[in-house]
Parts: structure tokens; C-alpha cells; sequence
């Protein structure tokens, strides 16, 4: 693929079945630019996962409207069908998670929400598919982030996709409201960006010897409700999406096969861990690999001891209920949530890791079940 200016645009189109496309300068900012161009009542309740990074959260509180919590399935870390048929008349539209890269049940989700609009979120899922089609394409809009840490790291960046022209025209006004950066902020960005590929040349997930783990969790959580930049997508982050989206595809397959490796390594670990499958009619990019263990202490020792080795893992989402609670309203009524979220551990699966050090990362894995 070869994409430039405006056959970039087309090109992507055509990729994402023809979806109208439009860039901010982030994920977050893309979700808010999605709820404010649907012109729901002032106040709406907007369901959502309790299961994802409260940055959800914050555009929405951002759009002028409320989250409201819903739980997973435990299995697929994916919005819950049950949950949400059990809310529906509670929420003016709804936002899908496509968690670690893996496909919600839209099939099922679709009915329930009837009329209501229905949002992807696939800041995971770039090109993870449903019955062979895009993730992004199947539902009202989709949103897509493209920050360092991802496959596709171009320093930052939110792409935004939707279905109905008169949808979409609201979304490119809403995007044209949004400030310009100035052209110094440009360069300090773009040598921000080069210094950050320099030194973390693979993301986080996928290091060894870089312990960031432990910062990640603390920090992927903090709600930033009184600093939220909400600006059009910089230059240089356009054109460095533009051109990696070309060898993604590449990417992609070799972080399946790492995945596929792993699971293998680890399937006769028996009762002890819940390992991550693909559901039929889906196609998981494998963005993150997660393990559900019996228990937290078990995630911790599991945790500990990888990270000894020099081996970077992630207690994903971890905080996410208590911080819900505490500053987005949750109530408690999302059990399975509360549960996968003092289980739940993300190991390397970066596509650059080689086949020693996943046999290395499965071995340590195995030694803590015994």
C-alpha cells in the first residue's frame, strides 16, 4: 500500500470497507469527537466496560455525558452480552471494548442495542476481524489509537471510523473544531517521538531488562480529567501512520504466531490458568497476551518472578474498579470485572521476540504453578 495525502485517505477507506475516516491527535480525543457528533441529550448515560483504561471514562464525562458500567465476559475480557441486555434501557448508546485485540460479541451486542448507536473501541483491535471483516466497520463508529506501545507506534494519534454520511459529516465539524498545533510543538514532538523509539525500541510488553511494568500500571490508570488535550492530529504523526500501516499486516501475523507459541508451551498447564482463544468467525491480532490465574497471589508470585529475569509484564486494568469507584461513580455491580482484574497478567508476546525468549517467559510461567 502505498498511501499519500489524499490516497491515503482513500486507500484507508477502502481497507476499513469503505467507512468515512478522520484523524485527532489521540484515542480518547477520537471517542469524545464521536459522542459529540451523535448530539445526545446532555447528561446521557453512555455504557461502557468497567473492564478498559478510564481514559473511556474521561471522554466521555468530556462529551458532557455519564458512564455507565457494565461487566465482561470473564472468558473473552470483551463486553458482556448478558450485562448489557440487562442495562440497555438504562444507556442512550454503547461503547465495545475490543480488549488485548480480541473480538466482542457484536453479533449479539448489535441486537441488543437495537437503534442505539454502538461504538468500537479498537485502540487493540487494528485489524482484528469479524466474519472476515474489519473491526471499526461493523457498528455506528469505531475509534483507533495509534501511540507508542502499540504495533503501529507513531508517537500518538486516534483514528475514527463511521458508517453513515450524515454521521460522518458531524464527525469531520467536530474535528474541525478542534486547535491546530503550532509548528514548534511539532518539532518538540517529533523529537520527543525519535528519542522515545531510540530507547524503547519495542514497547513495553514486549522487553526484556526495561522493567516499566510496575509505572505502567500505576500511571495507565490516573484520570486525567483536568488535562485532557484534545487537539487535531499532528503532521508528522499522520504521515508515520500513513507509511507503518503498510508492513502492519506483517506485524501482526508474526505476533500471532509468538501467541500461538506460548499457548502451546503452556496448554498443559491445566486448571491452573486461563489462556486466551479465538472465538469462531474471529480473527485476533494478538495485541497483548493475557493469563488468567487461579488467584492474585498466584498473578503476583507469576508477576515477580518474570520481572527478576528482566522479563516486563502488566496487571492490566488492575485498578480500574477502585478507581471507578472512587472518582466515575461505579457501584459495585460488575463481579466478573472485579474478579478478572486481580487475575488477569499480560506477558511478551512482542512480534520482534525470539523463540528462546518465549520458551523462557513459558518456563517461569510453569515453575510458579508448582
Amino acid at each position: 500500500m502505498n498511501l499519500n495525502s489524499e490516497a491515503d485517505i482513500t486507500q484507508l477507506e477502502e481497507l476499513f470497507c469503505n467507512s468515512s475516516i478522520g484523524f485527532t491527535n489521540s484515542g480518547r480525543t477520537s471517542l469524545y469527537v464521536i459522542l459529540k457528533a451523535l448530539q445526545l441529550p446532555p447528561n446521557s448515560k453512555i455504557g461502557v466496560p468497567l473492564y478498559t483504561c478510564p481514559s473511556d471514562f474521561d471522554a466521555i464525562l468530556h462529551a458532557g455525558y455519564k458512564p455507565h458500567f457494565l461487566d465482561i465476559d470473564p472468558e473473552n475480557y470483551t463486553l458482556s452480552p448478558e450485562s448489557l441486555e440487562e442495562r440497555i434501557e438504562e444507556v442512550e448508546a454503547v461503547i465495545a471494548v475490543h480488549t488485548f485485540g480480541r473480538v466482542s460479541d457484536l453479533d449479539r451486542i448489535l441486537k441488543i442495542t437495537g437503534e442505539r448507536p454502538l461504538i468500537e473501541d479498537c485502540a487493540h483491535a487494528l485489524l482484528s476481524k469479524l466474519h472476515g471483516e474489519l473491526l471499526g466497520t461493523k457498528s455506528t463508529a469505531g475509534f483507533f489509537s495509534f501511540r507508542s506501545g502499540k504495533y503501529l507506534s507513531a508517537g500518538e494519534g486516534g483514528m475514527i471510523t463511521a458508517n453513515d454520511p450524515d454521521l460522518a459529516l458531524r464527525i469531520r465539524n467536530e474535528i474541525e473544531k478542534l486547535p491546530k498545533l503550532s509548528i514548534a510543538n511539532e518539532i518538540k514532538h517529533t523529537l520527543t517521538t525519535y528519542m522515545r523509539s531510540t530507547l524503547y525500541h519495542r514497547p513495553w510488553f514486549g522487553s526484556f531488562a526495561l522493567p516499566i511494568g510496575s509505572l505502567v500500571e500505576k500511571k495507565i490508570d490516573i484520570m486525567n480529567k483536568y488535562s485532557f488535550p484534545k487537539t487535531k492530529i499532528r503532521n508528522t504523526d499522520l504521515h508515520t501512520i500513513t507509511e507503518k500501516i503498510q508492513i502492519f499486516e506483517e506485524n501482526v501475523e508474526k505476533q500471532r504466531e509468538n501467541s500461538i507459541y506460548l499457548l502451546k508451551k503452556l496448554k498443559d498447564s491445566g486448571s491452573q490458568l486461563k489462556l486466551p482463544f479465538e472465538k469462531p468467525h474471529t480473527y485476533c491480532n494478538c495485541f497483548l497476551f493475557p493469563i488468567q490465574f487461579k488467584d492474585e497471589s498466584t498473578r503476583d508470585k507469576v508477576s515477580n518472578s518474570l520481572r527478576k529475569k528482566g522479563v516486563d509484564t502488566a496487571k492490566m486494568f488492575s485498578n480500574t474498579p477502585l478507581i471507578a469507584k472512587s472518582l466515575y461513580g461505579y457501584k459495585n455491580n460488575c463481579p466478573d470485572t472485579e474478579k478478572v482484574s486481580e487475575k488477569v497478567l499480560v506477558v511478551p508476546n512482542y512480534y520482534t521476540l525470539k523463540k528462546n525468549e518465549l520458551e523462557m517467559i513459558s518456563e517461569i510461567v510453569k515453575a510458579c504453578l508448582h
